[in-house]
């Protein structure tokens, strides 16, 4: 599902032209694989679950690295969220941010490539990731989530109150409290009150839906 959900983008993202260029040489969705797999090979086990490595290292030849032209950020951007997204559908942590680098290989033909993973430690900066894909760094002050103008991550629905629930940073993670709304705040579909937060969890205020990214 996860590789599907990628597919699916890069496939919007270069829609005009991408895929007749590459028709014959490197995919895209072929990078995503191996950074997949190379992630499930790799992973380690700690006391608190497993971990995922969190940058990886990707080489390629020279004539696909020529094709890739132009496309190099967006899809570095995209192999990062399918990081994240494999990550949380398969319970890992990180234990840094995840980061992927691009290299040229003089070495490699065209359709090949080389990935290295490696578990690089780093401050960890929660995210908030909404469903209509907006993202909100968790930092030392709250994130308060409503109806309002004023808050910093805005809903516009009828159902939510104008100061819905709040969203902060604790010595252990991410956790959410109601503050009093209405309709109420819930987490794996049950109202809460004040709870803390994993990456595996769903969080839904109104008709909108939340995860929690912790690296």
């Amino acid at each position: 599902m996860v590789l599907k959900n990628v597919e699916n983008r890069l496939e919007r993202l270069f829609e005009r032209g991408f895929s007749r260029t590459f028709k014959s040489a490197l995919q895209p969705i072929e990078i995503g694989t191996r950074i997949v797999r190379e992630i499930d090979l790799t992973r380690r086990l700690s006391s608190q679950g497993p971990i995922s490595p969190n940058q990886l290292r990707v080489w390629i030849g020279p004539e696909d690295a020529a094709r890739f032209e132009g496309f190099q950020k967006a899809l570095v951007a995209e192999l990062e969220e399918t990081i994240r997204q494999h990550a949380i559908s398969e319970g890992y942590s990180f234990v840094g941010p995840v980061k992927v680098e691009m290299f040229v290989d003089d070495d490699l033909k065209a359709g090949a490539m080389e990935v290295h993973a490696d578990f690089v430690g780093g401050e960890s900066q929660p995210r908030l990731i909404a469903s209509d894909g907006r993202a909100f760094a968790v930092a030392d002050r709250p994130l308060v989530i409503g109806r309002s103008p004023e808050v910093e991550v805005v809903i516009n629905d009828a159902g939510v109150s104008r100061r819905h629930a709040e969203v902060w940073r604790t010595t252990e993670g991410v956790a959410i409290r109601d503050l009093q709304s209405t309709n109420g705040t819930f987490v794996n579909g049950h109202r809460i009150t004040a709870v803390s937060l994993s990456p595996r969890d769903d969080v839904t205020v109104g008709a909108l839906h939340f995860r929690i990214e912790l690296a």
